[in-house]
């Protein structure tokens, strides 16, 4: 995958969570939905599916931005798998 498709996708990522992190669309919804599981408000359980999502977006951000190994370091484990066939 390219730099530049990793850099949109990163890019992409990071607006989507901070667009759901704003979460403008809650603020008057805790009035009108009720409890979850009869003790949770809609908003903090909201809050707690964000910060699951914030953890996997982070992995896959910090898999996307990893620079790649040098070529010198992959084209020794290529030899080295071509010299055991």
């Amino acid at each position: 995958m390219t730099f530049r498709i990793r850099f949109f996708l990163v890019c992409m990522i990071v607006l989507v969570m901070f667009l759901l992190h704003n979460s403008f669309f809650l603020w008057n919804l805790d009035g009108y939905v009720p409890l979850l599981f009869g003790f949770m408000p809609f908003a903090y359980s909201y809050y707690v599916g964000y910060a699951i999502l914030a953890v996997l977006a982070m992995k896959l951000i910090s898999d996307l931005a990893w620079p790649d190994p040098p070529e010198e370091i992959t084209s020794q484990f290529g030899d080295k798998e071509s010299s055991k066939q």
